[in-house]
């Protein structure tokens, strides 16, 4: 009985392995499509051994940094949501301590202005990027601005419909070359920095059509007043970056 039990116990394993493998869904097709799918995440960066094209280079910048240079914001402009006591607070410390030219302050004051996190894309229009284009084409000097910061009390994201996006992003287009591809549901692309197939190089909106934006923030306005303060006191000191440029 023994030897017939184990001869029906193993034909009976054998019968379920066959069914199990029969009716196993097909996983190796689907796997092999999410794998294309992010690997499509990829297409147009360029990476390689050398992609900084540094050529073994030890040494970021061997003739060291100017510090006069390092501390020059004569190409930025800072974003003022005049309707956040958040973002007046922080605008206008950034402003002092960078010695910016009122020029390139723009300040958002109209009436019914949103200080949420989310605004939608007409509110992103009627407030912002209007206004914006409209300060852009009323003053003179500002083809050297290539950079924007921003702060707590300014949008985070436009949503909507299919063209939702980062407020930030969005920003960057207006005015330049992609200024058309604002609230369209594509990519759009560029050739700024070795990532991209272009040259490793300080940034010009001049040339590659748009502006690098950035945010002062933080959890607290008192957060994002100290990140001011602590590059104020940065002022003059010296040190040594390591920077790891594998690309395993």
């Amino acid at each position: 009985m023994a030897g017939r039990a184990a001869s029906l116990f193993l034909v009976s394993l054998m019968l379920g392995s066959l069914f199990s493998v029969l009716f196993e869904p097909p996983q190796l097709e689907e796997e092999a499509s999410v794998l294309e799918s992010e690997e499509r995440l990829f297409e147009g960066f360029t990476t390689g051994e050398n992609w900084l094209n540094l050529n073994n280079q030890t040494i970021a910048v061997p003739n060291g940094f100017n510090t006069v240079d390092v501390y020059d914001y004569s190409d930025v402009g800072v974003l003022i949501n005049n309707k956040s006591d958040a973002s007046k607070t922080i605008g206008w410390a950034f402003v002092e301590a960078r010695n910016i030219s009122l020029n390139r302050v723009f300040v958002f004051d109209l009436d019914g202005t949103p200080t949420g996190e989310t605004i939608n894309r007409d509110q992103f229009n009627e407030y912002f990027a209007l206004p914006f284009l409209e300060m852009l084409n009323n003053r003179s000097n500002l083809s050297e601005m290539n950079y924007l910061v921003t702060s707590k009390g300014m949008p985070l994201r436009v949503n909507g419909g299919a063209d939702k996006a980062s407020f930030d992003q969005e920003f960057a287009l207006l005015g330049g070359s992609y200024n058309s591809s604002i609230g369209g549901n594509y990519w759009s692309t560029h050739t700024y920095g070795p990532l991209s197939g272009g040259d490793f190089e300080s940034f010009s909106r001049q040339k590659h059509g748009f502006y690098l934006v950035t945010r002062l923030t933080g959890y607290t306005v008192e957060t994002a007043l100290n990140l001011i303060q602590k590059a104020n006191n940065s002022l003059g000191q010296s040190g040594t970056y390591v920077l790891d440029l594998a690309t395993n």
